[in-house]
C-alpha cells in the first residue's frame, strides 16, 4: 500500500490534475466507482488508485475485481495519499489514470459542435445528452474548456467515453462539414426561425455557441440554418446545455417520424 505523497506515481498522476500534466501525457483522471467502470468497459485505463474505502461497499469489490481481471493495475493507497489525486470533496475511494481516447469516425447524421463552450458543467451534459439523443459525434472549437477537466467528465456521466470528439479551430471546423455536405444549424438569437419551423436535414451539425457570447463569427457565418428557441416568459436566454438538449431532440422527432420504437 502506498502511504507516502512523495511516491513517484502520484506524483505524476497529480500532474493530470492541470491540463498541461493531460495534455503533455495524453492522460487524464477519472474517480469514483460509476465512471471507472465506464473507463475500465472502454479498454482505456493505465492503472486504478484504491484506498480502503472501495472495498467497504459490494459494488466497489466487484469493480476491483473487475480492473484485476482486465489486467490493469491496481494500486492500493491510504486515504490521504489518494486524496492527493482527487477533485472531489466526499472520495469514492477509487481514482483511475485513462488514456484519451482517439477515434476513427466518418462524418455523417448529427454531429454536435461545441463553440467554445467555458463551463464544465455544460461541456460535460452536452456529452451526456449528445449521447442520449444518437448523435455520432462532437466537434470542440479551440477555446472550449478541457474536456478531459474532471468536472466535464462527471458532469457526462461516462459520455465522453462513448461519443467520438476531437478539437478544431472555428475555421477548420466549418471547413470539415462544408466538405462533408453538412447542413449547418446554429443557435442563434439573431435573424433566426423558431426552432420547430425549421427543417433539418439527415447530415446535420448543430452549432451551440458560447454561453456568454453565443456562436463565433465563423460559425454564425457559416450557418445554412439558424435556429432559437422561444422565451414565452421573463427570461433573456436558457442554460446552454438545456437549449441543446431541446434542438437536439427535435432534430432526433424530424429524423425518425417514422421509427415506431420512438413513437
Amino acid at each position: 500500500m502506498i502511504t507516502s505523497k512523495g511516491n513517484p506515481q502520484i506524483k505524476k498522476a497529480k500532474t493530470l490534475l492541470r491540463r498541461s500534466g493531460r495534455d503533455k501525457e495524453g492522460l487524464f483522471l477519472v474517480e469514483g466507482v460509476r465512471l471507472t467502470e465506464e473507463a475500465v468497459s472502454s479498454g482505456l485505463v493505465e492503472v486504478a488508485f484504491y484506498s480502503p474505502k472501495l472495498l467497504e461497499s459490494p459494488r466497489g469489490e466487484e469493480l476491483l475485481g473487475k480492473v484485476q481481471a482486465a489486467g490493469i493495475q491496481a494500486v492500493a493507497c491510504s486515504a490521504s495519499v489518494l486524496a492527493e489525486i482527487s477533485d472531489t470533496v466526499t472520495s469514492q475511494g477509487v481514482v483511475a489514470v485513462v488514456r484519451k481516447p482517439t477515434w476513427k469516425w466518418e462524418l455523417s447524421g448529427l454531429i454536435i459542435v461545441a463553440d467554445q463552450i467555458r463551463d464544465p458543467g455544460n461541456l460535460g451534459t452536452l456529452f451526456r445528452t449528445a449521447v442520449a439523443a444518437g448523435a455520432k459525434g462532437m466537434l470542440l472549437t479551440t477555446g472550449c474548456v478541457d474536456p478531459y477537466n474532471n468536472k466535464v467528465v462527471r458532469a457526462s456521466m461516462g459520455g465522453i467515453f462513448h461519443l467520438p470528439h476531437a478539437i478544431f479551430g472555428g475555421g477548420q471546423v466549418v471547413k470539415m462539414l462544408q466538405e462533408a455536405g453538412f447542413q449547418i444549424v446554429v443557435a442563434d438569437l439573431t435573424d433566426s426561425e423558431t426552432y420547430f419551423a425549421a427543417h433539418y436535414a439527415q447530415d446535420v451539425a448543430l452549432v451551440i455557441g458560447n454561453e456568454a457570447h453565443g456562436p463565433s463569427s465563423e460559425l454564425r457565418q457559416a450557418a445554412d440554418v439558424r435556429v432559437k428557441i422561444p422565451l414565452l416568459g421573463e427570461m433573456e436566454s436558457l442554460n446552454a446545455s438545456v437549449a441543446a438538449g431541446i434542438l437536439m431532440y427535435e432534430i432526433v422527432r424530424q429524423h425518425h417520424l417514422s421509427r415506431e420504437d420512438l413513437l
